[in-house]
């Protein structure tokens, strides 16, 4: 406990080294995290699904009409698709001057992962309810597309110039 005696020099001095190993200890920390994310991220790119998909983790986005939340998600961001962390602002009455900040998992700012982190399961399960609705989506849609290309396709073989 520090005395009212003792040098503000060596004080800081103290104070420093404490911070120090306190520092040490919390990237280690943050880098072990990280790693677990990577992994995650590994796994589902794996996966190939071209999906975004977001969850709520601070905020809600139904507050408005003035609105400030964060999500934890899986997108697109610096162009590479996995974990990400976003926070959304804005104003119901002004839709247009909706804006967003987005990093990747272990960009985001380290109070963000700790809050981000509890709501991956929510994430994951998330994904799956959108792959999900997205596989029947395409389905209803290749029938269409199946018709268009055989109408493209014949009328091409029309059109091609003949080969001598």
């Amino acid at each position: 406990m520090p005395t009212s005696n003792e040098n503000p020099i060596e004080k800081v001095q103290a104070s420093y080294r404490q911070l120090a190993t306190a520092a040490t200890n919390l990237n280690a920390v943050s880098d072990a995290l990280g790693t677990v994310v990577a992994e995650l991220d590994s796994a589902l790119k794996k996966l190939n699904l071209g999906i975004p998909s977001w969850v709520s983790f601070l905020g809600n986005p139904s507050d408005g009409p003035d609105y400030n939340y964060y999500q934890v998600g899986y997108d697109k961001v610096g162009g590479k698709w996995g974990i990400a962390v976003r926070r959304v602002w804005g104003n119901d009455f002004a839709p247009e001057r909706e804006a967003s900040e987005e990093w990747t998992f272990n960009d985001a700012p380290r109070w963000l992962r700790i809050n981000a982190i509890d709501k991956i399961p929510d994430l994951i399960a998330e994904l799956t309810k959108k792959t999900n609705e997205t596989t029947i989506q395409l389905g209803n849609k290749l029938p269409k597309a199946k018709e268009l290309a055989t109408a493209i396709t014949a009328v091409a073989k029309q059109c091609s110039p003949q080969s001598k």
